[in-house]
């Protein structure tokens, strides 16, 4: 008589679940300790994990066209070049020229805030509020004409550091070159690292990360490329002051689901209203149109409806990633967390079998 086979006892799986909690709140503790280092060495690295997954389709094209993989990569970083300098002729003077005017117009920007702010004193001041009321609207309305003008600052001055750490970015094309060209042998070895029985399973949740991930980044890149040109277009026509870099803000803060939008519309709205208010009106009007038409249109051609994650789910990696790695964590939360569901998913399959 054969003896039926079970599972793990309840007090074992316990355990497992007690360790895995550990480990993980243990890794969290230290990334919250390290930070900074850590996102200053791992930015190469991830800038060159972005390249080779918007890279990898094109090399494939051309070796189907029997062209050598390095070969691919260099034509492309060929055409690349061509691109970038295009651009460091055309369109950055134009960005350090915004960048300029508007660091030069910070000061001026952050006095008309405050006089906004004393005229909104001097209105409700001639209404016959309780003290503790109007003590708490002053308080209200200094903590947030402090909190707009150290935000103007604080960006200007994010700028500036992104332009100042360029050097480090110059390792992005060698490392997304080694990448790109040794992606099998790469591959090989990191399996190797793991026992035999389990590297199936590897390879198809590697896969499984590969497709959804390269397909994600590629399509919110366009997505929030396309974005950006149309908020810059909305703007020129608009007549709004610095629309290249606020249209910037607007197409990289699109990479953050739900609350991306809002975060690139308050710089320009904020600039068009100490234009007129009119204007901050229309420009939020703009932005408002066009994350109907990206979300309605765009992104759904493009993307396709494939990331099912809930809003709530995605809302905590926002929070979290956001505490712990900043705006760089804003961005990479989603990525981050799409990669957890497909581990999380084989792994419940595997304890299962």
């Amino acid at each position: 008589m054969k003896r039926k086979l079970t599972g793990p006892a309840p007090w074992q799986q316990g355990a497992v679940a007690a360790l895995i909690g550990l480990l993980g709140l243990l890794l969290l503790l230290w990334l919250i300790h390290v930070r900074e280092s850590l996102m200053m060495v791992l930015t190469p690295f991830l800038a060159s994990l972005l390249f080779a997954y918007l890279l990898e389709p094109v090399v494939h094209f051309m070796e189907r066209r029997r062209i050598s993989r390095s070969m691919a990569i260099i034509v492309i970083y060929i055409v690349f070049a061509m691109i970038l300098f295009v651009f460091c002729v055309r369109v950055m003077p134009l960005l350090l020229d915004d960048l300029g005017k508007l660091a030069e117009q910070l000061p001026g920007y952050a006095a008309d805030l405050q006089d906004f702010m004393h005229q909104l004193e001097d209105n409700y001041e001639r209404f016959n509020l309780p003290s503790s009321l109007r003590e708490i609207i002053d308080n209200n309305i200094q903590g947030f004409g402090k909190a707009l003008t150290f935000q103007l600052e604080r960006s200007y001055r994010f700028l500036i550091d992104l332009f100042s750490r360029i050097i480090l970015l110059l390792l992005v094309p060698i490392l997304t070159f080694y990448l790109i060209r040794d992606e099998a042998y790469l591959k090989q070895k990191a399996l190797q690292l793991f026992p035999a029985g389990y590297r199936r399973d590897l390879m198809e949740v590697t896969a499984e990360i590969n497709a959804t991930l390269g397909a994600f980044i590629r399509g919110a890149l366009l997505v929030s490329l396309l974005v950006g040109l149309l908020t810059y277009i909305g703007l020129i026509i608009l007549g709004v002051s610095f629309s290249l870099v606020l249209a910037l803000i607007v197409g990289v803060t699109n990479l953050i689901p739900y609350i991306g939008p809002l975060i690139g519309a308050l710089p320009a709205v904020a600039v068009a209203f100490l234009d007129s208010p009119l204007l901050a009106l229309k420009v939020a009007l703009l932005i408002v149109i066009i994350q109907q038409v990206e979300s309605q249109l765009i992104a759904p051609v493009i993307i396709g409806r494939s990331i099912s994650l809930h809003p709530l789910a995605i809302l905590m990696a926002l929070l979290l990633g956001g505490k712990l790695f900043g705006f760089a964590g804003l961005i990479l939360a989603l990525p981050a967390t799409l990669i957890l569901r497909i581990i999380a998913v084989h792994a419940a399959k595997a304890w299962r079998r």
